[in-house]
């Protein structure tokens, strides 16, 4: 049980670290306060287990900076690439997007950025690690069981929401899809038949219509909101990409202004 709390508890710890230091350099970079990560705590469960394989494969190498480095950088990049693809299948959505980046695979993962996590790793085995390991032993003699199971029912009841939330976002937000695409062909109708000179009474009723945003106005009261797991993605990875839509973008927009309107009105 000793090895079930260290194991528990050196990933809260990473966990907590990586949504830390996500959160401060997004937010620096933003140049405003963005609460980074998929769940609703402050957590981001791909660093620890990024950080637990790493000291689980590389760990033995730990004498050898040169293959420490080496092994640490492939097993992080493996990492990322399954979790981005893990999460286009699930979710039809990319969280971030290296396609800029030099020397990046299918956007996924790109040797800079592989080789600043790697050095970050061997950064953590050497100097973090055991600092952390004497906490977790502090944490496990002062609360026993009692911490870790407490953390990961928190973990596991987040991540439940959160993937159920999300799910049920992909729902509404292919309403608005639907909405967005169906107003752009009743424009195009429109202004079809003006120009043919027929359907007078529609031109009397909108002889005002410039585009097609006006007609899809009209519809936005009936669409119901995202949940907040998305709610919160969209507002705070600039890089997300819905990728089951053709016009992804312009629907991504569209969402902000929208849920934006309605979050304003609902202020008291």
């Amino acid at each position: 049980m000793e090895k079930f709390s260290e194991i528990v508890l050196l990933f809260c710890l990473y966990a907590f670290i990586g949504w830390l230091w996500e959160t401060i350099y997004c937010s620096i970079k933003a140049k405003k306060f963005v609460y980074r990560g998929f769940l609703v705590g402050p957590y981001c469960p791909v660093y620890g287990f990024g950080i637990l394989a790493v000291l689980y494969f590389v760990t033995p190498y730990q004498n050898n900076l040169g293959q420490l480095y080496l092994w640490a950088t492939t097993v992080v990049t493996v990492i990322e690439y399954v979790t981005s693809l893990l999460l286009e299948k699930l979710f039809h959505a990319t969280w971030w997007d290296y396609h800029g980046v030099p020397f990046n695979i299918h956007g996924r993962v790109a040797l800079p950025v592989s080789l600043f996590w790697g050095a970050a790793c061997v950064l953590i085995i050497n100097v973090i690690q055991p600092e952390m390991t004497q906490l977790v032993l502090f944490l496990t003699q002062r609360f026993g069981l009692v911490l870790p199971v407490l953390l990961l029912g928190v973990l596991l009841t987040d991540t439940v929401y959160s993937v159920t939330s999300l799910l049920a976002s992909r729902q509404i937000i292919r309403k608005w899809y639907d909405a967005m695409e169906k107003s752009k062909a009743e424009y195009r109708e429109y202004r079809q038949k003006l120009e043919q000179g027929v359907e007078q009474k529609l031109q009397q009723r909108r002889d005002s219509l410039q585009e097609w945003s006006e007609l899809f106005r009209e519809k936005v009261p009936s669409l119901p909101t995202p949940r907040f797991t998305f709610r919160h993605l969209l507002k705070n990875f600039n890089k997300l990409t819905l990728t089951e839509f053709e016009h992804e973008e312009e629907l991504r927009e569209l969402l902000k202004k929208e849920i934006l309107k309605r979050k304003n009105r609902n202020k008291p």
